[in-house]
């Protein structure tokens, strides 16, 4: 397919930058396609874990939520390790593409053995397995995360491409989590969970295939030097936004126990399991209409800012559904789904912001490190997981719950049940929003600064067009 070439006006009406679009349609397909395959393993387990391992096998929460800790502990190592690596990879099938193929194909194994844990085992035996296959899931996840996101910015420099291709892939993803939400509690109630992930392993596995064939690497510079530990350091003081950015989210996400929490709600509050799917959709739906409409409304409107306000709805609508409590279901799933919005403007928004430092730690430092950046994505969102999983796992601990019991719940464990679902996220997301304005990157310096990264303008050109000082 033939480069389509737009004219887009410079900031305060400075001269005209010419933008350049790459991908054919298969490709931006193929992307977003990807991101359906991935999201059902990563969204099955981070949704679904916790379920599994405490009201089916039943593992204590607490002893769950070390698991996942440790995990991420073991992912803080491996990831930016794992950054270098491709940063270093100049390998004949391309830089990032090897890499997919190989989770493509292994992924799918490794989220079959984490459901195949045998109910007869000990506690010990159930523990010991658990935190195995779990450890090994995120591994095989890392060398799938890193490369995919790294991938955008080699099929096209063009940042409003690149946030097309990351918005079609955030869309994919809550595609999957529609799929999930729809098929899992009664793929589950009908087959079992192992059933259940073999089926699900295979629908993925077959979505993730075409990106392999599609995909074209063209901007990857195969003469840069070898990235080392140094480097990784060097060029994250140099890279503030790209701590700030994280450090924000990571704030944000230490009390996001929601993700942990909400099947119990489900399951106790709204009426049983058969639940689950219902409120997961009431919850998804908006956020796949809000990612629908964010490309078209980045256009008009700064993402950073787009961002922001997708993180106050969500604290506002959190606060209300925590007083209006759950006994009304119509009051409940309105108030759910308007957090749904907010949460959609800040799930897809924030997967865009690291294509972004790219191009700033480029501008800054001279050098291209997409898998030191994404590596960091991706250990931002690992970490996020991690420590709101295991504070989940030992929160339920701490207000007694106990997965062999039948319903109802003590009305301790009820009441703090609920705490944890709506009341403490807000927390993380208040205290991450001082840290989060002080970032300063804005869209059209980015694609002011990856013309220049590019030698499509000199150096003295940028440093005019720019509309502050970096």
């Amino acid at each position: 397919m033939a480069d389509v070439s737009r004219q887009t006006a410079g900031p305060d009406n400075r001269p005209a930058l010419k933008e350049i679009f790459h991908t054919s349609i298969p490709e931006r397909i193929s992307y977003g396609a990807y991101f359906v395959g991935q999201n059902i393993f990563y969204l099955f387990v981070m949704q679904f874990l916790m379920l599994f391992y405490t009201d089916y096998r039943f593992i204590a929460p607490a002893a769950v939520g070390i698991i996942f800790l440790v995990a991420r502990v073991w992912d803080a190592v491996n990831d930016p390790m794992f950054g270098v690596i491709v940063d270093k990879s100049h390998l004949k099938s391309g830089k990032f593409k090897p890499w997919i193929a190989i989770s493509t194909f292994f992924i799918p194994i490794a989220t079959i053995a984490i459901f195949a844990l045998p109910e007869g085992f000990s506690p010990t035996a159930k523990i010991g397995y658990a935190a195995a296959t779990y450890i090994l899931f995120g591994m095989l996840y890392t060398i799938c995360d890193v490369p995919i996101f790294a991938l955008a910015t080699a099929m096209t420099n063009n940042i409003q491409e690149r946030t097309t291709l990351i918005a079609i892939g955030r869309v994919a993803a809550t595609i999957a989590m529609v799929v999930l939400s729809i098929m899992v509690m009664p793929l589950v109630m009908a087959r079992g969970w192992l059933t259940a992930a073999i089926i699900l392993a295979i629908i993925a596995f077959l979505v993730m295939l075409p990106i392999n064939i599609f995909a074209k690497e063209r901007f990857v510079d195969k003469n840069a030097p070898a990235v080392t530990l140094r480097d990784i350091v060097n060029y994250l003081f140099h890279n503030k936004y790209l701590l700030i950015f994280y450090l924000s989210n990571i704030i944000y996400n230490l009390t996001n126990t929601s993700m942990t929490t909400g099947n119990y709600v489900a399951k106790y509050f709204l009426g049983g399991e058969h639940m689950i799917p219902v409120q997961m959709l009431v919850f998804i739906v908006p956020m796949l209409i809000v990612s629908i409409f964010l490309p078209a409304l980045s256009k008009k409107v700064d993402k950073f800012h787009l961002f922001v306000t997708g993180l106050i709805i969500n604290i506002v609508f959190s606060v209300f559904g925590y007083f209006a409590g759950y006994r009304n279901l119509t009051v409940y799933f309105t108030l759910g789904a308007l957090r749904g919005i907010g949460g959609g403007f800040s799930m897809v928004m924030g997967f865009m912001f690291a294509a972004d430092c790219v191009e700033y730690g480029n501008y800054k430092t001279g050098k291209r490190a997409e898998g030191i950046t994404f590596s960091i994505q991706t250990f931002a969102t690992k970490m996020m997981g991690a420590v709101s999983g295991a504070l989940g796992g030992i929160a339920l601990t701490l207000v007694g719950y106990d997965g062999s019991l039948s319903a109802p719940l003590p009305e301790h464990t009820a009441r703090g049940l609920w705490n944890i679902s709506l009341l403490f996220p807000v927390i993380g997301m208040v205290l991450c929003l001082p840290v989060l304005f002080r970032y300063k990157l804005r869209d059209k310096d980015v694609q002011i600064m990856a013309k220049c990264n590019q030698n499509q303008i000199s150096r003295e050109e940028a440093e005019r067009l720019l509309s502050r000082k970096y």
